[in-house]
């Protein structure tokens, strides 16, 4: 429930929208969110990715992000090198890099447990190799990490590395680079394999941005103090979209039985404004704006003031692509943050006009995406405006479910953050997080 500021009656609303954003704070600690770079790091002779098997050593470069394994972000390529190790290397036809992504999910119903692994992305180079391959010889290569993938027919932002485990469902996102030899397997002795494989798991990153710099402050809907506002269900501005709430009956009241019952006077009665586009950045502040609108009511809308709730809720949606149980599919909702309400001011009798923010769940650990019809994973906010229990007979609650979208990082150019690592992609390592948490939250099945 949000809480009310000591003297709400006694702020007004003159403040106007911005968009202009100050000079950023700079210090010479870095924050959670940013990495700190050393020399050694960054030198050429630091520490490698280097895997080898009999006749091959890959090497991935250098090891910069602290990571588990490689780890790559947005419009990022993979650069490496493959040396020929081993006897006879004049046997090798040919050596091929594969870039994979595979969604993996498992949902467990009533009619049993679906499972299903989707390959969503599948990339291979052929080396050229010399005529006369030797023992020593280096071969450079790169791949680029495709910002886009289209699965079933949706287009969407290559997913991040993701896995959450809650009971009956898993969900996983995975890349792998896999570095294949074959030799003439008519030449070899029958003790070994013609082909030789190497599979390397590594991390995919992203960094996204709001489209749109961020809006600071929402503008109230009138100039004036209009003694006839009815509703604020107009443009506030370019930057504003307007929603109302929909009215219905507590599960406690006699109309539960049928819901719909004497709601179509309070259909037009409490809206929700926020930013337009609905795209903001994990961890910042999102601003809202709650017009309560009962002019033949005042005491009604003094009673909905003290029962809002504002919410950020997280949820993931898996879908098994390839089992019998097609319409089985798992969805699992986390509560992120709740709102804070700055001020209140009653615009005129029975109209209450109030402006809160809530945050946009935790700094630089946030990303929505989707992978065709399968898996998505999404962000809402959950506006609730209860009926006090001694009213729920006479006046509805109101609810409104809002997606919008998370970004991993705020709205900025990206030329910045190249230019100041060198052309390198810095990835958004703060959902690496995801990839170690064990969740057992809501959990439905539909």
């Amino acid at each position: 429930m949000l809480n009310f500021p000591a003297e709400p009656d006694s702020l007004d609303f003159d403040t106007i929208g911005s968009t202009a954003l100050s000079t950023p704070a700079y210090s010479p600690v870095p924050s959670r969110t940013e990495i700190s770079l050393d020399a050694k790091r960054l030198s050429p002779h630091g520490p490698s990715w280097v895997y080898k098997t009999k006749h091959m050593s890959i090497d991935l470069g250098r090891r910069l992000w602290g990571t588990s394994s490689p780890a790559y972000g947005l419009h990022d390529k993979i650069e490496g090198s493959i040396r020929l190790s081993g006897p006879h290397p004049e046997l090798i036809e040919d050596i091929s890099v594969t870039l994979e992504g595979n969604l993996v999910t498992t949902v467990l119903g009533d009619g049993g447990i679906a499972r299903s692994n989707t390959l969503f992305m599948h990339h291979a180079i052929f080396l050229p190799l010399s005529s006369h391959p030797t023992e020593g010889d280096e071969y450079p290569f790169f791949i680029s990490i495709p910002s886009e993938i289209t699965l079933q027919g949706v287009t969407a932002l290559t997913p991040p590395s993701f896995y959450r485990l809650h009971l009956g469902v898993t969900g996983e996102i995975s890349y792998s680079l896999k570095v294949t030899m074959t030799r003439q397997a008519s030449r070899i002795s029958f003790k070994h394999e013609p082909t030789e494989t190497q599979a390397i798991s590594i991390l995919y990153f992203p960094k996204t941005r709001p489209s749109d710099p961020p809006l600071a402050d929402i503008p109230k809907p009138l100039s004036d103090r209009d003694p006839h506002f009815e509703s604020p269900n107009v443009n506030i501005s370019e930057h504003v979209d307007t929603f109302p709430l929909s009215p219905r009956w507590s599960a406690a009241s006699s109309h539960a039985k049928h819901p719909l019952t004497d709601l179509e006077a309070s259909k037009h009665s409490i809206f929700f404004s926020i930013p337009a586009p609905q795209s903001f950045a994990s961890g910042e502040p999102i601003p809202f704006f709650l017009s309560l609108v009962f002019p033949d009511s005042p005491a009604q809308a003094a009673l909905y003031t003290k029962t809002i709730t504002v919410t950020l809720m997280k949820q993931l949606t898996v879908r098994s692509a390839k089992s019998p149980l097609r319409k089985l599919f798992s969805r699992s909702k986390s509560r992120l943050t709740s709102g804070h309400l700055e001020t209140r001011s009653e615009y005129s009798e029975g109209v209450y006009l109030l402006r809160g923010w809530i945050s946009a769940g935790e700094l630089g650990r946030g990303c929505s995406w989707r992978v065709g019809q399968i898996a998505q994973l999404q962000y809402f906010l959950v506006v609730e405006i209860a009926s006090p229990a001694w009213m729920e007979d006479h006046i509805p609650a109101f609810h409104l479910e809002k997606e919008i979208e998370i970004t991993t990082d705020c709205w900025e150019t990206m030329n910045r953050e190249l230019q100041s690592m060198g052309g390198v992609p810095t990835p958004a390592l703060g959902l690496e997080r995801c990839l170690l948490e064990r969740e057992s939250d809501y959990y439905e099945v539909i």
